[in-house]
């Protein structure tokens, strides 16, 4: 017995997010607050899986994403 799928599959657009559909889900998030992801592809229109939603805004478009290089302080504490 295994997990339901997170969408049906069908319909759903693959590969890269265009700058069109980041402000889009960056516009729901600003006015509806991260949490329920079902919700973003049907209440925007994107065609993207609910869980592509989620990492698009974790892994990029979160603000305080920290990018570059590491500062001096992190790289002592790496090695």
């Amino acid at each position: 017995m295994g997990r339901p799928p997170c969408c049906d599959k069908v319909g759903v657009k693959k590969g890269p997010w265009t700058p069109e559909e980041d402000i889009i889900l960056v516009s729901y998030i600003q006015e509806n607050g991260p949490g329920n992801w079902r919700a973003v592809p049907i209440n925007t229109g994107l065609m993207r899986c609910s869980k592509s939603c989620r990492l698009r805004w974790t892994n990029y478009l979160r603000p305080g994403i920290r990018r570059g290089n590491f500062t001096t302080h992190e790289e002592g504490i790496i090695v």
